[in-house]
């Protein structure tokens, strides 16, 4: 089958079969496929959250009924996926699959695209009739995976450039729900599991976005949602870029935090930590336990100290009375036995704890130190 993109043509008296129209139908959904996957991200484009609802079994038992919202998706093929109505979570459908692991579990819950062939139509008179379906259903499937699935979520099989949508199982998620064996239900829904995985948005691929009013806005949320951040770069005031939390309205705070003027000009409501100059130096002190590693200064970065941009200078010594002694009794005595920073600047600190008591009983144990870092950033020279 050749890769390059056919576009049906038609002329006056042509006898049209079903695959003209058919080709006719299949390039339109295969420019709306490339347009989905190569302009965009592939994910929930609206709605589809999981809508726990708390209910109680026959002897007083907590679980929940999930309901998945109403939206659209687009997932990595380019195939636009519509759930037009609430769908709620089969039980059924999860013990079937035999994915249950221990107590405690995020289970993720995936949304796959997938046409359907629609119901034959009925029987009518007529020679001709052959009853065979003339619809296909883009319909979807709600399923559920092992914990730790979502992970792969990034591995799926890409389409090819020339193809349209693919009729094959690519997850969406949705969200995670724990399962409890002993009352056979859901227990929890929620968008996110515990190491941060969540649910992911479609959004645009592009170089250059351009704003035909004048104003191009940036929001961290929907503009009805109060307090999240947003950036405006507008043509006001000669032009400026402005970055603030938006109210209710989706107008940005006045003043807003952050402001950039086309002449350069910078007011900042907070603090703010430039790059460190050539010549400047920076100071850091604390206390650190054995086994720590020294921190470096603010604006001091791991990468400026390999590279041997930043010259590093620390000083140690031990601190008295050395970290916890052996046990509650008055008369221990710490004497400093080794205080060390080794190349990767981790502290090796280590006291002799003696009894007063009984001076020839003593212990060795970790103990802490004082430091003082002085990061040096040399002058530059002219060449």
């Amino acid at each position: 089958m050749s890769s390059r993109i056919e576009r049906p043509v038609f002329y006056e008296g042509q006898i049209l079969g079903a695959a003209d129209l058919e080709a006719g139908s299949n390039y339109g959904r295969g420019q709306q496929a490339r347009h989905n996957r190569y302009l965009h991200t592939w994910g929930i484009a609206n709605g589809l959250e999981l809508d726990p609802k708390g209910e109680k079994t026959a002897d007083g038992k907590d679980f929940v009924r999930v309901t998945v919202k109403p939206g659209v998706a687009i997932d990595g093929t380019g195939r636009e996926i519509v759930v037009p109505e609430p769908e709620r979570l089969s039980d059924a459908e999860f013990i079937r699959l035999n994915i249950l692991q221990e107590d405690g579990a995020w289970y993720p819950v995936y949304l796959i695209g997938e046409d359907e062939t629609a119901p034959q139509p009925a029987f009518s008179i007529g020679a001709c009739n052959n009853g065979q379906p003339t619809r296909k259903l883009e319909a979807y499937e709600i399923t559920f995976g092992r914990p730790g699935d979502e992970q792969s979520l990034d591995e799926q099989r890409e389409a090819a450039v020339s193809d349209g949508p693919l009729d094959r199982a690519w997850r969406v998620l949705l969200g995670f729900v724990q399962w409890d064996k002993t009352i056979n239900n859901f227990i929890v829904a929620r968008d996110d599991n515990t190491k941060g995985i969540s649910r992911r948005y479609a959004g645009v691929q592009a170089d250059e976005v351009n704003a035909r009013g004048g104003t191009l806005t940036l929001r961290g949320r929907p503009r009805d949602q109060a307090g999240a951040p947003a950036v405006i770069i507008g043509e006001a005031n000669g032009g400026e870029l402005r970055f603030g939390l938006q109210d209710a309205k989706g107008n940005i705070s006045d003043p807003p935090l952050f402001i950039v003027t086309s002449k350069g000009d910078l007011t900042a409501a907070g603090k703010i930590t430039g790059s460190v100059q050539p010549g400047s130096v920076q100071l850091q002190s604390g206390a650190a336990s054995d086994g720590t590693i020294i921190p470096l200064p603010p604006g001091i970065t791991e990468k400026q100290v390999a590279d041997d941009q930043v010259k590093l200078h620390i000083q140690i010594t031990a601190r008295i009375p050395g970290g916890f002694q052996p046990d509650n009794s008055p008369d221990w005595v710490a004497v400093p036995l080794e205080c060390k920073l080794d190349a990767s600047r981790r502290v090796f600190c280590l006291f002799r704890w003696f009894r007063l008591s009984t001076p020839a009983t003593f212990q060795d144990l970790p103990g802490a130190c004082n430091y003082t870092v002085v990061a040096s950033v040399p002058a530059a020279t002219g060449s």
